[in-house]
């Protein structure tokens, strides 16, 4: 039986992750899955005469969708339609909400920096022990992340909800990568010109070895919010102990790509057909 998919992205982001993309198509072939790029304003879904519906250039729907588009009421739209998502909804709309994020892992007692929740229009009334890192709740790949001095140091905000957090060991992170419930790498990043450690904005990467209770800790993130396949990303507190920073829903595989010869695209699909 030959598996269809549809592989969701918006339009800017298509373009950005052409190469990826492309891998994905062609070890689907490889191994005998066809996957069709989807751009996501094309799609339209919603409810036709008391039926969910979901519309692509009128074609049959597919077997399984690997979303890199954020929409959580889309992945349940699909999910409630028994198709299956990759990441499911529920990933989608935890992993990117960072106040989400923080909130159900705090309940788990995994470790994590002191972050208040807040709206803009209430930043300028709190009082903060600076330097602080402010963070809209919906950004990505470190934008709409910011350090202040002073509330004299804010910007301009674009967004409505933000976290607002102590200051871990600036220019250095951990992302690790995990996939079907397991551990494929885990990359250190650090920039010597940002307190954001990402690689994306200048930041350098080199490969890490998860020591026993760090993979422990990996895990029981993983029993609390399954992943088919996620960035979980770390900050260090001054003992250098992992401190949970945020899950990355819609992960890159750049560093991962080069540092290493893993075939992230092909062990993707793979994990895809064993959950037929």
């Amino acid at each position: 039986m030959e598996y269809k998919g549809w592989l969701i992205y918006r339009k800017e982001d298509a373009e950005k992750n052409s190469a990826f993309i492309d891998w994905l198509q062609t070890e689907a072939e490889l191994l005998g899955m066809k996957i069709e790029l989807v751009i996501y304003h094309e799609l339209t879904y919603g409810i036709r005469d008391g039926h969910l519906f979901i519309d692509w250039k009128d074609k049959d729907k597919p077997d399984f969708v690997i979303m890199r588009a954020i929409d959580p009421l889309l992945s349940q739209q699909f999910e409630l339609q028994g198709i299956r998502v990759f990441n499911d909804s529920r990933v989608a709309a935890i992993a990117n909400d960072k106040a989400q994020t923080h909130q159900l892992f705090a309940t788990r007692g995994i470790p994590m920096v002191d972050t208040q929740f807040i709206n803009k229009n209430e930043l300028e009334k709190h009082t903060f022990r600076f330097p602080i890192i402010i963070k809209a709740v919906n950004g990505r790949s470190g934008n709409q992340v910011h350090m202040l001095y002073s509330l004299e140091d804010l910007p301009s905000l674009t967004s409505e909800r933000y976290i607002v957090q102590s200051l871990a060991t600036p220019g250095k992170d951990l992302r690790v990568f995990v996939m079907g419930g397991k551990v494929i790498g885990s990359v250190l990043r650090e920039s010597n010109i940002d307190f954001r450690a990402n690689y994306t904005l200048g930041g350098k990467a080199e490969w890490y070895r998860l020591s026993p209770s760090e993979h422990e800790l990996v895990h029981k993130i993983l029993t609390i919010l399954p992943a088919d396949f996620a960035g979980i990303d770390f900050v260090f507190n001054e003992k250098g102990g992992l401190l949970l920073n945020e899950i990355e829903d819609i992960v890159g595989s750049r560093t991962l790509t080069r540092l290493t010869d893993i075939n992230v695209a092909k062990l993707y699909l793979e994990h895809i057909l064993k959950s037929y």
